[in-house]
């Protein structure tokens, strides 16, 4: 099934004809119209500060690029750009937010591939995960990472396996919420791997790792940014990655594919959204300010130390990623009868 998100026509004046000038005025305010702009004013935009909403708790990685983008948007679009953190509800309580904000630019979300996950995994949504929103821009790809706490034996996945086979449901794998990459990964890595573990499930990436660095559960499968630091600090083992080629940020960290377990290559996704109807010509400033900002050689140094690998590009790119999303999502969710109350 195809996703579609509805794309407004323009109206081009076409300058051969000067008989018809009336008619294209009457055209072009009627495009105005469209966007919520009157005829013959320019759209003011800006006019006022933005917020970037965020899914996640403050450590979270939609958290981290909200952090990284918002005072450099804020530089090159002259008004101040605050994060506004909405945890709960897999995501879904900040997302309806965005949703339902006046369509003029000034509310942003840090969409993921969550909420791609969470237009199968709910009923009764109160949004629709492409006809609810605008694409702006793809920020970023990242592996999702499975670690676990120093005083798991496991040096290796392959010993991990052993362990988990050996001992069915005795390791927790903490996920950071429902909807998110992380949790699907747990439930592919006990299909691929054969395994029994104990899923745990939580409101973000935070107080999941929290609960794992206290080895209250053994491991987490999460976007690598959050668990870099503790990674680095040796807390926290890497046993693998899930993108097809080794990060650069763990380059002795496997990957599921080197070492037999396929069905875990992906990248994990986050961009910028606006609600839906907003008008095409703000999507288009923020589009180029984002992409600016993007290849901004400090934002590349920021995001070097979180694992994020800058995307960049078009609304449009940014809305075929998402509608794949989807679809590739909802068969692993229906193949596994996966439900969550919404």
């Amino acid at each position: 099934m195809k996703h579609r998100f509805p794309i407004p026509q323009f109206v081009t004046p076409d300058p051969h004809f000067a008989m018809r000038r009336r008619l294209l005025a009457a055209g072009a305010a009627a495009t105005a119209t469209l966007f919520g702009v009157s005829a013959g004013a320019q759209i003011p935009f800006p006019a006022k500060s933005l917020q970037i909403v965020v899914s996640a708790a403050p450590g979270g990685s939609p958290d981290i690029l909200a952090r990284i983008l918002a005072p450099k948007l804020a530089e090159r679009l002259g008004k101040a750009v605050t994060v506004d953190n909405r945890v709960g509800g897999a995501g879904n309580i900040a997302a309806a937010h965005v949703a339902k904000s006046s369509p003029d630019g000034h509310t942003l979300f840090v969409a993921h591939d969550g909420l791609a996950i969470n237009q199968t995994l709910f009923d009764n949504l109160p949004f629709h995960a492409t006809q609810s929103f605008a694409p702006v821009i793809q920020a970023f790809n990242s592996p999702q990472v499975l670690a676990v706490h120093s005083d798991v034996p496991a040096k290796t996945l392959a010993e991990f396996v052993s362990l988990a086979r050996a001992h069915p449901e005795k390791y927790a794998l903490a996920s950071p919420a429902i909807g998110t990459t992380g949790q699907l990964g747990v439930l592919l890595l006990q299909n691929a791997a054969n395994i029994k573990v104990k899923p745990v499930v939580y409101r973000s990436a935070q107080p999941a790792l929290t609960d794992v660095l206290g080895k209250h559960a053994d491991g987490i499968f999460v976007t690598l940014a959050p668990a870099l630091p503790h990674i680095k600090e040796g807390r926290l083992r890497a046993l693998a990655v899930s993108t097809a080629k080794r990060d650069r940020a763990l380059p002795d960290v496997p990957t599921f594919a080197e070492l037999g377990i396929k069905e875990l290559t992906f990248a994990s996704w986050q961009g910028i959204v606006a609600p839906a109807n907003t008008p095409r010509p703000v999507v288009e400033r923020l589009n180029k300010e984002l992409n600016a900002i993007l290849a901004d050689s400090e934002v590349r140094a920021a995001f070097a130390k979180q694992a994020f690998e800058p995307v960049g590009g078009t609304p449009e790119e940014f809305a075929r990623l998402i509608s794949e999303s989807i679809d590739k999502w909802a068969a692993v969710i229906r193949a596994n009868n996966i439900r969550a109350d919404a």
